[in-house]
């Protein structure tokens, strides 16, 4: 298999939805792989088409989930859900794993795996922060440090176990899902990474490296995982 199959759901067909796609595009193909975009539609048929078509998946940043999902009621600072969205990555993130195939969760898709295994999510780090986690505007900079597991996969293929990341969220892990562990954390004790025990190739990050990797070239070697993975 020269360029395996990577499946990255639709963000959605204005400018700035093509922006953010194009970055993680960008990085998968540079790392040797076809990127295949996924319609969300939350179907049976969807999902199995997806499964039977792609090696691997990629669950990348997005909108805030919907804190029902994990037993909340929303908070005022609560971004508006994408409930399509939400039960779409759901349905494939659980079929995806199911089916033990490699898997790569960036910002919201590493809050989003924390859900499925049954974890909560902070919904507001305003207050209980050291470091500016929302901050966009420096996305492509290492803006705060973080410490990694020595012991972990991310820490393996990023060849330490304390690197300095970009931030672009405002919510986090907060109650870790059974069978995840956490990986590395911010200075403030914020999960910074997730991983699944004993499962082939699951790596969870919550800052985004697909702004970094022009910059930061360390930081395409977590996409080079993933398609050596699907390989």
């Amino acid at each position: 298999m020269i360029y395996p199959v990577i499946g990255v759901p639709l963000l959605g067909r204005n400018i700035f939805h093509r922006y953010i796609q194009y970055k993680y595009t960008r990085c998968l193909e540079q790392a040797g792989a076809a990127v295949m975009l996924l319609t969300l539609e939350p179907s049976e048929e969807m999902v199995e088409a997806a499964l039977s078509k792609c090696t691997g998946f990629l669950f990348p940043g997005g909108p805030d989930i919907q804190p029902e999902l994990y037993g909340q009621s929303p908070q005022i600072s609560c971004g508006k859900p994408d409930l399509v969205r939400d039960d779409f990555e759901r349905k494939l993130m659980g079929a995806a794993l199911a089916a033990r195939r490699p898997v790569f969760c960036i910002g919201r898709g590493m809050q989003l795996l924390n859900v499925v295994f049954g974890g909560t999510l902070v919904q507001e780090l305003k207050g209980k922060q050291e470091y500016p986690h929302q901050d966009f505007f420096n996305r492509a900079s290492a803006t705060h440090p973080i410490e990694l597991d020595p012991d972990s996969l991310v820490s393996q293929i990023l060849g330490s176990d304390a690197v300095t990341v970009n931030s672009i969220h405002h919510q986090a892990a907060d109650t870790i899902g059974e069978g995840l562990w956490i990986a590395a954390d911010s200075p403030e004790g914020f999960p910074e990474a997730l991983e699944i025990d004993d499962y082939p190739f699951c790596i969870a990050v919550q800052w985004h490296p697909e702004y970094m990797a022009a910059e930061v070239p360390v930081q395409q070697r977590l996409f080079k995982a993933l398609v050596e993975a699907c390989r």
